[in-house]
């Protein structure tokens, strides 16, 4: 029989009531997974934070330009042409004067060459023997006068003494003329025959560009063999001195009088067609075409970008008035064609402030080759989008591209 104690239960109870200290790890195992997991998913929210700023959340990229001015008193445009870009010697064939077989020619399409650079070496043993050739017979000459000079001489003392004829001293002078005659003779064919060597080695004349090679290494030139079309039978390659460019164009008859020498310019690549390029009139052709009704007009490009301009590319050119205008009149303010987005009968621009997207409505004038005039809206400098997308909304942030 148990006894039980007055102050409380027994100890028999309060060990049942005690909790095992088992129970303890286990707790623990099912706590660090869920602190794993909670970790996880902290890293992967941030990353995808940082991917969303960067993508989806990061402002849309557009492509900028500035709102230019047009002083007042600027050249206005008189009329424009198409035409093709040329050089002012147009092109130049280099080729030879003999015949052999090419042993060297270290140049390439579109190589800039300077004046004095090899273009090509033909082969010349024959014609170098041919240059001794003509050596040995100038020695032969030189001494058949030697021989001809003495026994005329010769004869000449004696015939003053009276012992030798007349008819032998003329004999012996003419002998001698005909051996001078022999040397003149010998002498042009050296002339003749380092002509030849020199044709052996062609190099150019100017500086410029190489437009087309005609023949390759180990090509033989000769009149009988086969050569690629636009070159001759001895033609070599083709030149063009781009230090003058210029830009050809066909201008109607009833226009003409509209152009005059010297008159400013603006060339345009067809390429290029955001990069105009100032030119002036530099040769108006004083024969009209009469099938085609026009006069032949070429302009040069004063600062011409040979990494853009090439010969016989396609370029629209602008001819402006020489005399500017002296009525005063307000800047013009000049905004992009493409800049400008037109829904119905209203047009409006994106100008960016601070980052930030607003669409600005505007009231256009004239249509320029730099722009379109903008009257009301804009007053120069701003900067807007060009072809904004259609899904910009006003007061949304955007990020300039960079250029």
């Amino acid at each position: 029989m148990s006894v039980e104690s007055p102050r409380g239960p027994n100890i028999r109870e309060l060990e049942s009531l005690r909790i095992a200290r088992a129970a303890e790890p286990e707790r623990r195992s099912r706590l660090v997974p869920a602190a794993i997991a909670i970790v996880v998913i902290a890293v992967i929210g941030a990353a995808g934070w940082l991917v969303y700023q960067r993508t989806l959340g990061r402002p849309i990229e557009v492509q900028t330009a500035i709102v230019t001015m047009k002083q007042a008193g600027q050249a206005g445009t008189l009329l424009t042409g198409s035409g093709y870009i040329i050089t002012q010697h147009k092109y130049i064939v280099i080729g030879t004067k003999i015949l052999g077989q090419i042993i060297a020619e270290p140049i390439e399409e579109g190589q800039k060459v300077k004046a004095g650079d090899l273009l090509a070496r033909i082969d010349d043993r024959d014609y170098q023997a041919q240059l001794r050739q003509a050596y040995a017979d100038r020695d032969l000459a030189v001494a058949n006068v030697t021989l001809k000079q003495q026994r005329a001489d010769r004869l000449r003392a004696l015939y003053k003494e009276g012992v030798q004829s007349k008819d032998s001293l003329d004999d012996a002078e003419n002998q001698l003329s005909v051996a001078a005659a022999g040397l003149k003779r010998a002498d042009s064919a050296i002339d003749y025959a380092k002509f030849n060597v020199s044709q052996t080695v062609l190099r150019s004349p100017i500086n410029g560009v190489v437009l087309q090679k005609y023949r390759e290494v180990g090509d033989t030139i000769n009149y009988g063999g086969s050569i690629q079309a636009g070159g001759g039978a001895t033609d070599i390659a083709q030149l063009a001195d781009l230090s003058d460019l210029r830009c050809e164009v066909d201008i109607n008859e009833s226009d003409i009088a509209k152009v005059t020498m010297g008159s400013p310019a603006t060339v345009i690549p067809d390429a290029y067609p955001d990069n105009p390029f100032a030119a002036k009139v530099v040769k108006i052709y004083p024969e009209a075409d009469r099938q085609k009704g026009t006069v032949k007009v070429e302009v040069r490009i004063l600062q011409p970008d040979l990494k853009m301009i090439k010969p016989e590319m396609s370029a629209k050119v602008t001819f402006l008035s020489s005399t500017p205008t002296t009525k005063v009149e307000a800047a013009t303010v000049l905004a992009p064609k493409k800049a400008i987005v037109t829904e119905g009968k209203s047009n409006s621009v994106w100008v960016i402030r601070d980052g930030i997207a607003h669409s600005v409505p505007v009231v256009l004038g004239r249509e320029y080759q730099e722009g379109v005039e903008v009257k009301q809206g804009l007053n120069g400098g701003e900067m807007v989008i060009v072809v904004p997308p259609a899904q910009l909304h006003d007061g949304e942030p955007v990020t300039p591209a960079s250029s």
